[in-house]
């Protein structure tokens, strides 16, 4: 069944159903009377047909009494929540407003459809991937459109300035010819080839008020416009030609003393590459990695990319190159087995609660379960911190 919308009925205009609260309750009776006999009539107005239902026959339906009725629908007329179209026959505009919502649903399910459908059908022919979904085909259209429209800017005129950029962009003049250059009858020796390329300038007249006839400008020497003549080439520095076993040799040495991961190798072999393509020997390459190294280990730290090394080898050249020291830093004192000790069980501290973290993502619950699975593990019960392990496994006569 069609149900037709009223011409009086207004969208922006439909009450709230919070609003119906502050209604006397006989007030609310009527309207829910009214509303659960348009209901049962699976209908929006009180029409029969093309024949509107007068008060009495509505009062008849919504099983009130007439005059009831007729005392309470100028108030619910006053308040929107029952409206009377062009034929003066009674209807609930929030009815009204459920069906058209029912409506745009059907409506969009439908457009759905038939983009899944089109998608498919340029699926099969080829226009996209065979694992692709139909937003590929909505990101096309939208790209094609521009984008979003501009501030204030309606959609229609949205494409419209599309359209007209897009026409102006096409038939844009990019490139003007205008005499000039060598006079054959003068022998005017100017350095301008015979044709300038100008972009949108008039042959016809002059620019900022100099002629266009470069014929006139008879002060320029010969001199003068020999100097602008390029006086050597420039040449780019060439990369030299590196072995690859020089290469595979330095990558080896660079791992063992950066202690780097063999997961590394790849990298380093990228990195060494480009230093020693850039002139950087290979023992100061060397040399470079084992001294950051040391600085990293006196702090207790390792490095586990080959990254880490880019930028102390740049440094170390720098250095070397402009004559500054670059003597290697003093050996660390060697660990004492307490000291060993206090390390090795700080990083195996570190890898459980990394494990725990990437777990559960609680870092509350592993704080709180810590002292337990650190007695389970053989660890100390202490902050996972480097200076609080060393200092729980100094011995006691050293820490008096």
């Amino acid at each position: 069944m069609t149900i037709q919308i009223p011409t009086t009925f207004d969208r922006d205009d439909v009450p709230s159903m919070a609003f119906l609260k502050v209604l006397p309750a006989e007030q609310r009776g009527v309207f829910h009377s009214l509303m659960d006999a348009l209901k049962a009539a699976r209908d929006v107005v009180f029409r029969v047909g093309g024949r509107a239902l007068d008060d009495a026959q509505v009062a008849q339906m919504a099983c009130e009494s007439a005059d009831v009725l007729r005392r309470v629908l100028p108030e619910l007329e006053f308040t929107r929540f029952i409206l009377r179209d062009e034929d003066g026959a009674l209807y609930s505009p929030h009815l009204v407003e459920r069906h058209i919502r029912r409506l745009e649903r059907a409506e969009a399910r439908a457009e759905r459809q038939r983009r899944l459908e089109e998608f498919q059908e340029r699926q099969t022919a080829g226009e996209f991937a065979p694992d692709a979904g139909v937003k590929a085909m909505t990101s096309r259209a939208n790209a094609a459109k521009g984008g979003r429209p501009r501030k204030g800017e309606t959609a229609e005129a949205a494409r419209e300035r599309r359209e007209r950029e897009a026409t102006a962009q096409r038939e844009m003049r990019l490139l003007s010819p205008v005499s000039g250059g060598r006079n054959s009858e003068t022998e005017n020796q100017n350095q301008f080839p015979k044709t300038v390329l100008v972009s949108g300038v008039s042959v016809s007249k002059p620019v900022s008020g100099f002629p266009v006839d470069l014929e006139v400008e008879k002060d320029i020497s010969n001199s003068d416009s020999n100097s602008t003549k390029p006086t050597e080439t420039q040449t780019e520095k060439l990369a030299l030609e590196i072995s690859e076993g020089l290469i595979s040799q330095t990558v080896a040495r660079v791992l063992k003393i950066g202690r780097l991961p063999g997961g590394q190798a790849g990298f380093a072999k990228s990195i060494c590459g480009r230093f020693l393509r850039e002139g950087v020997p290979a023992d100061i390459l060397v040399e470079a990695v084992k001294q950051h190294a040391e600085k990293m280990a006196l702090n207790g730290d390792t490095a586990n990319r080959m990254g880490a090394f880019c930028k102390p080898i740049e440094r170390f050249w720098a250095d070397y190159q402009a004559g500054v020291s670059t003597n290697p830093t003093p050996e660390a004192p060697p660990l004492t087995d307490w000291e060993s000790r206090a390390l090795e069980d700080y990083a195996k501290a570190q890898k459980i609660q990394t494990e725990m973290l990437a777990a559960n993502r609680d870092f509350t619950a592993m704080v709180r379960d810590w002292p337990g699975v650190a007695q389970a593990n053989g660890l100390p019960s202490c902050a996972v911190q480097r200076e609080a392990y060393l200092a729980w496994y100094r011995p006691q006569e050293q820490a008096a």
